[in-house]
């Protein structure tokens, strides 16, 4: 049975599961309002039973769900196992905590390597700040994706707007959960109306976002949003159903592409860490106000 952690600042209260280490609840207490998208009945969690899941050691999904390694073939699910395993909650202050997930004999049939995964949360006023660190105790290096989920909750979808810190190209969208990339899709522009129909594809993939920060904006109430997603290479935008939440999502790591040969040190936005090694991922959710 998991365990709930809560810390809380000025502007937010935050609480926390064990399973997956994942932000369940971001109480915005300028706005008196939930952040986040929080599936609480049935027809809600039909729609979407997450909240904020973290994406370990993929992101995305493997062609056939599966790779090789090694000359050796593991089958893992879209999005890695991190989000569906129970964490040890490490230290809980007030305004801040922290939880670890290490390899064990589970892991090891989906994922053969050494490994610690430890997740910070913490609040700095009017931000949240998550922080992820992958270490490497293997004798070997290792290979993994990692990427962030959160979903903001949409009440009515017209009344929002996706804005970039700067003008962006274009992006790529998937075909049977695995990118297609040679089409893109052109933008040209600063600013998304996001739409049922701009998502009956699944997410949009941006590489290399020329913006820093990308904005949730909801016009009605005079709301901002802010994800400042740590220069990760890969971004994506997702949302399903009516759109009754936007996820903004940076990733080091990106789903297989349709000709991928399935090895797992050839594959797209794969990171390796050398022995001993440790990999720092951060990103922010900052309300402006």
């Amino acid at each position: 049975m998991a365990d709930w952690y809560q810390i809380e600042n000025s502007t937010f209260i935050a609480q926390f599961s064990s399973d997956g280490a994942e932000i369940k609840r971001l109480f915005a207490k300028p706005w008196s309002r939930e952040l986040l998208w929080v599936p609480s009945d049935d027809s809600t969690k039909k729609i979407w039973n997450r909240t904020a899941p973290v994406l370990f050691p993929i992101v995305g999904k493997l062609k056939s769900d599966q790779y090789t390694f090694k000359g050796k073939k593991y089958s893992m699910s879209q999005h890695g196992f991190a989000r569906d395993r129970g964490f040890k909650c490490l230290t809980c202050g007030t305004s801040e905590i922290s939880f670890l997930l290490a390899a064990d004999q589970e892991t090891f049939k989906q994922f053969p390597f050494c490994f610690e995964l430890r997740i910070d949360y913490k609040l700095e006023d009017k931000k949240l700040v998550v922080s992820y660190t992958v270490k490497n105790d293997d004798r070997q290096d290792i290979y993994f994706s990692i990427g962030a989920h959160p979903a903001f909750a949409t009440n009515v979808i017209a009344d929002y707007e996706i804005q970039f810190e700067k003008k962006e190209r274009g992006f790529f969208r998937t075909e049977n959960s695995l990118v297609n990339w040679q089409q893109s899709y052109g933008l040209d522009a600063d600013r998304l109306q996001p739409s049922v129909d701009l998502f009956s594809k699944d997410a949009l993939i941006f590489k290399d976002l020329e913006s820093s920060y990308v904005d949730l904006v909801n016009h009605k109430r005079h709301e901002t949003i802010r994800l400042h997603g740590g220069h990760s290479p890969y971004f994506g935008i997702w949302a399903k159903d009516k759109l009754p939440f936007i996820c903004l999502e940076p990733w080091f790591g990106v789903s297989d592409e349709t000709g991928h040969d399935q090895e797992l040190e050839s594959k797209k936005g794969i990171q390796r860490l050398g022995i001993g090694g440790e990999f720092r991922f951060s990103y922010e959710i900052e309300l402006l106000v």
